[in-house]
């Protein structure tokens, strides 16, 4: 088979394979794919943030929104054989923007992309940022699942990490979510932060539960090198919990999630039956998805590609209606074989070994045979027949783990 230009696929033997599924010879094949576009703005920068965001004027806000409009356009022209089954509004905070901004937004991605009727649509949100209008807007729009940064439900925590909101109006924000009719909700949670005891975490996982979203995900504190927080880590002047002690936490996380009914389906992910994020599923099966916005990726399943880190290249580029800045790396056999390793480790349903061989005739008895034996015995993977599983021991050292089976 061979990639088209205009994103679709077309068989050129007796039979290809797409995300696993065989077709015809001769037939022209439409991929579901996911659409991502960033929303680089915010009202104040978190001071453990990395993602690309910035805080925007009112004008500038609606020179990027024409921007995006115009690489929608560009990339939906290109790859007219995608049909988006997920549309996920990241950032940054895109509930920073007005409700008819959102709506003007959306009118131009349907119009330059096709946008599957029965999508999943995320947005995340900020809890100070939401009212009543804002959430009915987005019904109204068609966005169907809310993302709330709440990170935590201690004041002081909050305020440590810089962000704008208090414990009280995250409880009031999903109060007001559930209110206005959403059912599929999320919550983001961190955990190892500087000074957390392990009380203060489950009293942050007990409040979650209590409010019951369907999706809760739930991340420790990585220290970015680009950031305030790691100016400070560089200086001494932030005291984090050891490693040790962030596993007591992820076991503590894993226990009481998996006590209240939600099912781990990636490491730092869980989820009630049915309300897996189907938008993130696509990244870490591998499946096809575009990006918009700077620092937004793509990739077609033969090269994926990143927009610069940069609002003013991204504007100046769209508004002279070329493509924003990027760089481009080719998806080798080799390079998408250990990242499907690395990827289907992170899930729980693991890694298929008869799908390995199929997708990239890669036998990974037979190359790391010996790691995968010497895993299985330390008790830091499970193998059960065509599936290879972190074990509960391995998940929270499973960088370690990836790297000897890659």
């Amino acid at each position: 088979m061979r990639p088209a230009d205009n994103g679709r696929i077309f068989c050129l033997g007796p039979s290809c394979r797409v995300n696993g599924i065989a077709y015809i010879a001769g037939m022209t094949v439409e991929i579901s794919a996911g659409l991502y576009a960033h929303i680089p703005f915010c009202k104040n920068l978190c001071l453990y943030c990395d993602f690309y965001s910035k805080i925007g004027s009112g004008s500038e806000i609606e020179r990027y929104l024409d921007s995006l409009t115009g690489e929608a356009a560009l990339l939906g022209r290109e790859y007219v054989g995608y049909r988006y089954d997920t549309v996920f509004l990241g950032g940054g905070t895109p509930s920073i923007l007005e409700p008819v901004q959102i709506r003007r937004l959306f009118d131009s991605l349907r119009s330059a992309m096709r946008i599957s009727t029965k999508a999943e649509i995320t947005i995340e949100c900020n809890p100070s940022s939401l009212t009543s209008e804002s959430l009915e807007n987005y019904k109204a729009i068609g966005i169907n699942r809310i993302s709330l940064g709440v990170q935590s439900f201690d004041d002081r925590h909050l305020r440590r990490l810089g962000r704008t909101h208090t414990a009280a109006e995250a409880r009031a924000a999903f109060e007001l979510v559930r209110r206005c009719g959403f059912d599929n909700i999320s919550v983001d949670l961190i955990y190892g932060l500087p000074d957390q005891t392990l009380e203060e975490w489950t009293a942050d996982l007990d409040q979650a539960i209590e409010f019951g979203p369907g999706h809760i995900s739930a991340y420790n504190l990585i220290i970015e090198d680009e950031t305030p927080f790691g100016e400070l880590y560089r200086r001494g002047e932030l005291d984090l919990p050891p490693d040790s002690f962030q596993g007591e936490m992820y076991a503590t996380l894993k226990e009481r999630l998996g006590g209240a009914g939600y099912a781990r389906y990636e490491i730092s992910n869980f989820a009630r039956p049915g309300r897996e994020c189907r938008h993130n599923l696509k990244y870490w099966r591998l499946e096809p998805y575009i990006g918009l916005g700077p620092s937004a990726v793509s990739s077609n399943l033969a090269l994926r590609w990143k927009n610069k880190p940069d609002l003013d290249s991204y504007l100046r580029s769209l508004e002279s209606g070329q493509p924003p800045p990027h760089e481009t790396e080719e998806l080798t056999p080799e390079k998408t074989r250990q990242e499907y390793i690395m990827l289907s480790l992170r899930l729980a349903e693991g890694l298929s070994l008869d799908e390995l061989k199929t997708r990239y005739d890669y036998d990974l008895i037979r190359e790391r045979g010996e790691s995968l034996k010497a895993l299985a015995s330390n008790e830091l993977v499970v193998i059960d027949g065509d599936r290879v599983r972190l074990a509960d021991k391995g998940l929270f050292i499973s960088d370690e783990i990836i790297v000897k089976l890659i």
